[in-house]
């Protein structure tokens, strides 16, 4: 099963990551003042027995405030679409799309809250984790009690967010590796607007002003 960083929820040696600070430092540098950012990512899915159980590959972009994008390519065609009102889910293959309202733990998913770090401070305590394969490490857990997962890492190298792993309450672990960060770039017209295409299904909970079909419980 994919995950995406609820979602929907980014993005050498030892010494040179001890080089470029410690990962907090990192992700401040990382973040500021950002207004977006665009990436190429590969995720992994393993069980809380670390079995395999999804491999994808894609590009994704988060943008002030509150929308992201996943563009899931590998190997199979999905696009994950949050406008900042509503979550859109499209399936190519199977022509469907599913759409809800973006939830506040949507809005303020991991990666979303690299847009904005004080929001970071105030929903995760964060701690320095040992470095490992030139990386610095940082630990997020969550404040919120009802949170649906139990910690999520981060590691930096020169002033970059190279690898995320999530690790669910059930021990199911995500994880993401990052390549060719941008940021603050002229992000194309409707990069973050989904309008469903003629003939597919749309099934979902939408507010007033378009017709969709309810979710089959």
């Amino acid at each position: 099963m994919r995950t995406i960083a609820i979602l929907i929820a980014t993005l050498g040696l030892a010494t040179a990551a001890h080089a470029a600070g410690s990962a907090r430092e990192q992700l401040d540098r990382f973040g500021e003042r950002v207004q977006n950012l665009s990436a190429s990512f590969e995720q992994q899915v393993y069980d809380a027995d670390g079995r395999s159980l999804d491999a994808a590959s894609g590009t994704l972009a988060l943008a002030r405030p509150n929308r992201f994008r996943w563009d899931y390519l590998e190997p199979e065609e999905q696009r994950i679409v949050a406008d900042g009102d509503h979550i859109w889910v499209y399936d190519v293959e199977l022509e469907q799309v599913s759409v809800r309202p973006q939830a506040v733990d949507e809005q303020s998913s991991p990666l979303a809250v690299l847009l904005d770090l004080r929001a970071l401070d105030q929903q995760f305590r964060s701690e320095e984790r040992p470095e490992e394969d030139g990386n610095a490490w940082m630990r997020l857990t969550p404040r919120a009690e009802e949170a649906e997962f139990a910690h999520v890492d981060l590691a930096f190298r020169d002033h970059e967010l190279k690898r995320m792993v999530m690790v669910d309450i059930v021990g199911q672990r995500t994880e993401i590796v990052f390549q060719g960060w941008r940021r603050n770039i002229a992000l194309a017209a409707g990069t973050f607007r989904f309008d469903p295409p003629p003939g597919v299904d749309v099934v979902g909970d939408l507010r007033p002003g378009a017709q969709v079909q309810p979710i089959p419980d």
